[in-house]
């Protein structure tokens, strides 16, 4: 890469974060340059056929959230790319914009502003998820470009994400529908290969039979990130010791009255191009599979490694 195409990063945390970032993440901005380059030099020495983005800024997501440490980061990001090799139908059509419908249903909320850590708070309303209309590659993709977008906020990077989940209406039937394979699917492009520090999981108004699917997926988590799910059930009241209120949209229990994210989504879809051309990175799109990117063991580590640094 030469240095015409190359874009340098040039940090823009807030001086909290950028602390923040210090002490929890080993980020020195003295040295961090000198990471990237390492980072860079790896993958040119042992993976020269991985094309990386130009923008430095996206090789510092990894580094943040692997520490500092090259090599981790220079595996995460590698599984990365071997997932997306994996499971190429869900990156066939990689633009926000074809994922439009899937926005409209207001399945997903991006909370205005942060908790008391910092931290951004996304609402995932489990009830509209109808995947009689739309596949569940559909949706799994419309989710990861969304979150993908959220990684550009360098401040999400240092200080994480808080999910809420809302089973209201979630049927058997429906639980049935998102199959085994579907959710081994699910969780091998979200945990492992993505550099997001997953800070809370909180579920509320969860059925009865909920508990017995959770089960499934806890031989997967370690201790320390299984502490970090919270299950409130119809009480907002202890959900709300985590999440305040005034963050929360009415139908979360919350203060906010008539508020939606499609704002934010309506300027995502409109960023067609820029994801169009991230997705031409990786590996040649020719290339055959290699490596086993199954859930539990990855190629480059277990399912939770990415949240457990968080």
């Amino acid at each position: 890469m030469t240095s015409q195409t190359r874009r340098r990063y040039v940090c823009n945390l807030s001086e909290k974060s950028l602390e923040k970032a210090r002490q929890e993440l080993n980020e020195d901005p003295e040295t961090r340059e000198e990471k990237i380059d390492e980072l860079r030099a790896k993958f040119a020495k042992e993976k020269p056929e991985v094309k990386l983005p130009p923008d430095d800024a996206f090789l510092v997501r990894f580094l943040r959230n692997n520490k500092f440490d090259v090599q981790k980061a220079y595996d995460m990001l590698l599984h990365h790319y071997e997932v997306r090799r994996k499971y190429k139908e869900l990156f066939v059509n990689y633009q926000p914009s074809f994922y439009k419908q899937v926005y409209e249903t207001d399945m997903l909320t991006i909370c205005p502003g942060r908790d008391k850590d910092g931290s951004t708070v996304v609402l995932f309303k489990v009830g509209k998820l109808d995947l009689d209309r739309y596949s569940f590659d559909f949706v799994t993709t419309g989710f990861l470009i969304a979150f993908d977008k959220l990684l550009e906020d360098e401040e999400i990077q240092v200080n994480g994400v808080v999910t809420v989940e809302d089973y209201e209406d979630v049927s058997i039937k429906l639980m049935t529908k998102c199959g085994s394979s579907d959710s081994k699917k699910m969780m091998d492009v979200f945990v492992n290969p993505m550099p997001i520090r997953f800070k809370a999981g909180h579920y509320i108004r969860q059925p009865d039979f909920f508990g017995t699917v959770f089960d499934l997926f806890k031989p997967f988590l370690t201790d320390k990130l299984a502490k970090r799910f919270h299950f409130h059930g119809k009480d907002y009241g202890t959900l709300h010791d985590y999440v305040p209120s005034s963050m929360l949209p009415s139908d979360f229990g919350g203060k906010l009255t008539n508020y939606n994210s499609q704002e934010w989504f309506e300027e995502l879809c409109k960023e067609d191009k820029k994801f169009e051309e991230q997705n031409q990175y990786g590996f040649p799109k020719a290339a055959d599979v290699s490596g086993d990117v199954s859930q539990g063991a990855g190629q480059v580590g277990g399912s939770a490694e990415s949240f457990e640094k968080a």
